[in-house]
């Protein structure tokens, strides 16, 4: 009797699904199954804790990619799980199964027994099979959702962090994974420090950067940093918690999250009072008042631009007499520097109304460390420099390198287009295939109804659509690339008058030529780090100048004054 080596694949999609970090009861029914077998033996196991197989593709998971490569060298014989969904929820895994089966491997389940892949039929049916998986997980999703929703509404805690002012504490009451529920405690020295922030923003008019500032001058410890900032304070303020209210879906999740109105969030129907730390007369005030600020700064800026279009005779955009904007960032917290500037107003002798703009780079967090710099010092540094590394441009012939460069940045994006080509590939022969099981579906002889079919026809030709436009941004960022090899390009040629080419610029066309150049700023108070796309030193001419150049260019930090922005 020829003895097959089994593996075993245990997974759960969430950390509340583990069992102190293991995943004992799909090990238990998986070796007992394997006991059931004469001519079986346990060979190993994979596992996978708190991945899911809905939101990941197979290549996103290290494990089936280990499996398949093992598969290939022959390692085992049976590739053994619990359901098919603990392999995946998603139609694409069908295409997986068929790969571990040419190279030699069957896959069993406990539940289904062998999935068959010797006819057509078989290759359809573990298509459709992984297709209802992925229905489920989203059918799974909204009811795990709607169920958020009704204990938010009931007034009970759903899971996550304790915000600060509270602290968890465990209860004797079950979750639906038979563990202990926990409920959210009053920490009354971090309350004090709450309903602090309140009555300085709704009795005293402080702004968030006054009330961190009071709070760090007072020693008053942080949340989660060495500081307390804007962000925090507001976020503490717009925090239904503190009034009594749990919340959901006050954001919209994605790879960008967008906020969203007070009228879209969900709270509980009724105020839980043990977990009150401030009135809810006193946070609905601390709403309107942060609503009103904002709504005056909207209207403040219609006026500043309504008054410089009086004594400009072409619309005046404020943020466009800066020359950084796009690549200049915060050295603290990394985001991208805005304008800042601010206006001196006056009035003539003869009554006419003036206004003067101070141009300044701020950053979008209010960094309690620096939040400004003024145009004048940021913009003199970065352009001494750019002048400096032009300078060092003209002693070198990096043309043919510079193709190179441009070569290889283009072959990368060539091999992610040939990626999505064989993805449409497979998309379009996944239509193929269904529309070829319809005739059958009409006579009944398939076991899967026409409706079902056509809903997978319509699925797979929304993907094979997002998929034609992946195709299309690749090709932009080709063309991007060679704009921007051929915008350096052409700085190679104006370097030798760079100071008049540049003096003579306007800020778009200044701004135009200092992306092609750079990357990113990053400007931490005394330190200004200026990234250049392409750095002088990686070229065959300059290696006797690296040590030079090092001090001014590349990822290196270059020593400023600080100036009095």
């Amino acid at each position: 009797m020829e003895v097959k080596r089994v593996r075993t694949l245990l997974r759960v999609s969430s950390k509340q699904q583990l069992h102190d970090d293991d995943i004992p009861l799909q090990r238990a029914e998986t070796k007992d199954y394997i006991k059931k077998h004469e001519d079986w033996v346990f060979d190993n196991e994979y596992i996978e804790k708190a991945v899911s197989a809905y939101k990941n593709g197979v290549e996103d998971r290290e494990v089936l990619m280990q499996i398949k490569e093992d598969a290939e060298n022959k390692e085992f014989d049976i590739l053994l799980t619990y359901m098919t969904d603990r392999i995946g929820r998603r139609e694409e895994y069908s295409f997986y199964i068929s790969e571990l089966y040419r190279a030699g491997i069957e896959v069993w389940t406990v539940k289904d027994g062998k999935i068959k892949n010797d006819e057509h039929t078989d290759s359809l049916i573990t298509y459709i099979r992984f297709w209802q998986n992925e229905e489920e997980s989203r059918k799974l999703g909204k009811r795990v959702r709607d169920a958020l929703i009704k204990e938010v509404e009931e007034g009970k805690f759903v899971g996550g962090k304790a915000p600060y002012g509270y602290q968890l504490v465990e209860t004797s009451e079950k979750d639906s994974h038979k563990r202990n529920r926990h409920k959210m405690v009053i920490v009354e020295k971090q309350a004090e420090v709450v309903r602090k922030i309140y009555d300085l923003y709704i009795h005293q008019g402080y702004g968030y950067e006054k009330i961190a500032k009071e709070l760090n001058k007072e020693g008053v410890p942080a949340i989660s940093a060495d500081k307390w900032k804007n962000g925090t304070i507001c976020s503490i303020l717009k925090n239904p918690i503190y009034m009594g209210y749990y919340s959901i879906h006050r954001r919209e999740k994605g790879k960008n999250f967008k906020r969203l109105d007070r009228s879209e969030w969900i709270l509980s129907k009724e105020q839980v009072k043990d977990i009150v730390i401030v009135s809810q007369y006193d946070w609905e005030k601390a709403q309107e008042i942060r609503e009103s600020k904002k709504a005056r700064l909207e209207e403040k800026k219609k006026e500043t631009l309504a008054l410089y279009e009086e004594q400009y005779s072409a619309p005046f955009n404020p943020r466009g007499k800066l020359s950084l904007l796009g690549i200049a960032c915060c050295g603290y917290c990394g985001k991208r520097l805005k304008s800042a500037g601010y206006n001196n107003h006056w009035v003539t002798k003869d009554g006419t109304k003036k206004v003067s703009c101070i141009g300044r780079y701020g950053c979008q967090e209010r960094c309690a460390e620096r939040s400004y710099y003024s145009q004048d010092f940021l913009e003199s540094v970065v352009f001494e420099v750019v002048e400096n590394y032009l300078e060092r441009l003209k002693e070198v012939n990096i043309s043919e390198e510079l193709n190179e460069m441009k070569k290889q940045k283009i072959s990368s994006v060539e091999k992610e287009q040939k990626r999505i080509a064989k993805e449409i590939d497979k998309k379009t022969k996944d239509i193929k295939t269904l529309e070829d099981a319809l005739p059958n579906a009409f006579r009944g002889e398939s076991g899967i109804t026409v409706e079902r079919l056509s809903r997978m026809i319509d699925e797979k030709e929304k993907e094979l659509a997002e998929l034609a436009q992946d195709k299309v941004r690749l090709q932009e960022q080709i063309e991007q690339t060679n704009v921007t090899y051929d915008d350096f390009a052409k700085f190679i040629d104006i370097a030798p008058n760079w100071k008049q080419v540049f003096k003579e610029a306007d800020v778009p066309t200044k701004r135009m030529l200092l992306a092609s150049l750079i990357e990113r700023i990053d400007v931490k108070d005394e330190d200004i780090n200026i990234k250049f796309r392409i750095r002088l030193e990686d070229f065959k001419g300059h290696s006797g100048e690296g040590e030079k150049i090092r001090e001014t260019v590349g990822s290196d930090t270059i020593p400023c004054k600080r100036d009095s922005a």
